[in-house]
Parts: C-alpha cells; structure tokens; sequence
C-alpha cells in the first residue's frame, strides 16, 4: 500500500510538472526562460548543499547572477555580449566573494562549480527557448521522451528482470538489463518526437531515432553522476523540493547530459 501510494505521489509530481514546462513552452521566449530560470534557481541550491556536505563552503548566488544575466542576453538575442560576458561574470563574481568575505580559492571554486553543474546545461535549454521553432522543439521533444523514456523503462525492467549490477559501487541498484532496455525503449520512444514535429521542423525519422538513441546513453551517463555526486555527499536525493522525486537535479540529471547531443545532432542535419 505504501509503495502505491509513493508511485501515485511520484506520477501527480510528474504530472504537474510536465503541464508546467508544457504551459511555459507554450505561451512563448519569455515564459520559457522564466520556467529555466527557475529550475537554475533551485537546482543552484541543491548543489551547493551538496558541495557543503562535502567540506565546502559555497554558495549559490554567483550561479542565480550568472544565470539572470545570460537569460537577458538571451532575450535580446545578442549572442556577441554572450560569449564576451559569460566568463568574464563568473571571474568577477568569485573574486569579490573571496575579497569581501574572504573566502578561501578553494571555497571560490567550489561556488564556480554550482556555475557549471547543473546551471551551464540549464542555460543551455534557456539559450534554445529563445531559437527558431525549428531548432527548439526538436531538441526539447528529444530529451524529454528519450531521456525520461529510458528513465522510465530502464527502472521497470531493471526491477523485473535486472540480474547483473551496471554500477554498484555509485548506484547499486542500475542493471546492465535495465540500462540496455531503456536506451532501446527510450530510443522508440523518441520517434514520437518526429510524429509530432514532421510539419514543424522536416528532419528524417532516423535522425531522430538515432540521436534518441545517443540521448539515452548520455542520460544514463548524465545519472550516475549525480548518483556520484550524491554518494560523496552521503545523501539519498539532492533535495525533498519534488515529492516523490526529491530535488529538481534528482528529475533534470539525464536531461542535462541528453541536451548536448541532441543539439549537436540537430544543427549538424540543418547544416548538411
């Protein structure tokens, strides 16, 4: 009764969450960026609580400024401010946190690491939202089915049928079996995308099937590093913000791997 009723909590969670994106995404750019900049500013904090388990002391402001910045330059689609900026805050923000609060490089670095993980693959998303439809839509549709699909698969099957252990030592309950039907599944799953899309972005079935495919071995990836992550931290979940979930990194991990491939893989199709 338990186990059905924490499913139930995990799926209206789901649920909930996925209408959110969809009404965000749906409305236009600065709905969308708004929805990222959302998930960068909880997702910040949950890594850096994660880092301070560790024997840091980090914090994640430097990441929420960063983050707010590039939205804007995004916004403005001024992609020249971009490149000259995004470096150019992170180096400054950290310096006056070491000179005004006098915080050790090693802490500094630490609050530059809550900059990369998870908030450069965030920014990611929340550069695509303000791109043509041609070039978002596909990209999103992608990760989302493959990498929630082999998710999703990968946990059932890996449950039913699971006998050899993919990762022990970092996630001990992943299997080889489970692994290998979700990036099958996830992959089929994936071509939906392309059902959905065939009129909005004209990109061949197999190119989605096939960066679906790449997607699920990146999330899969992109999951035991969190896993990784959260042994060093001697945590279950990075957060108890999503019931049935845990923290919005706990949800995101697999996206944030997938995001790379599948943008690399659909602007490299649009330019052949």
């Amino acid at each position: 009764m338990k186990r059905k009723s924490g499913t139930l909590v995990r799926v209206i969670t789901g649920a909930a969450l996925l209408s959110c994106l969809i009404a965000c995404v749906l409305v236009g750019p600065v709905t969308r960026l708004c929805f990222f900049y959302a998930v960068v500013w909880f997702c910040a904090r949950e890594m850096s609580d994660a880092l301070n388990r560790m024997g840091f002391e980090t914090s994640p402001w430097m990441a929420r400024g960063l983050a707010l910045v590039l939205c804007v330059l995004f916004y403005l689609k001024d992609e020249t401010a971009f490149y000259l900026t995004a470096g150019g805050i992170v180096i400054m923000l950290a310096l006056l946190g070491a000179l005004f609060k006098k915080t050790s490089m090693r802490d500094v670095l630490g609050s530059c690491i809550v900059c990369l993980y998870p908030t450069l693959f965030i920014l990611g998303y929340a550069y695509l939202s303000v791109q043509a439809d041609a070039v978002f839509y596909p990209v999103l549709l992608i990760t989302l089915f493959a990498a929630a699909g082999c998710d999703m698969f990968a946990y059932f099957f890996g449950r039913a049928f699971g006998r050899h252990k993919l990762c022990p030592s970092i996630s001990p309950h992943k299997t080889v079996e489970g692994a290998i039907s979700g990036s099958l599944l996830g992959s089929a799953l994936g071509l939906l995308a392309w059902v959905i899309l065939r009129d909005v972005a004209p990109i061949p079935w197999h190119v989605y099937l096939v960066t679906s495919f790449f997607c699920t071995i990146a999330g899969q990836f992109g999951d035991l590093c969190a896993s990784a992550i959260k042994r060093q931290a001697g945590i279950k979940d990075f957060s108890d913000l999503l019931p049935g979930h845990g923290g919005f990194i706990d949800r995101i991990d697999s996206f944030c791997f997938a995001l790379p491939v599948a943008f690399f893989a659909v602007i490299l199709f649009r330019a052949v």
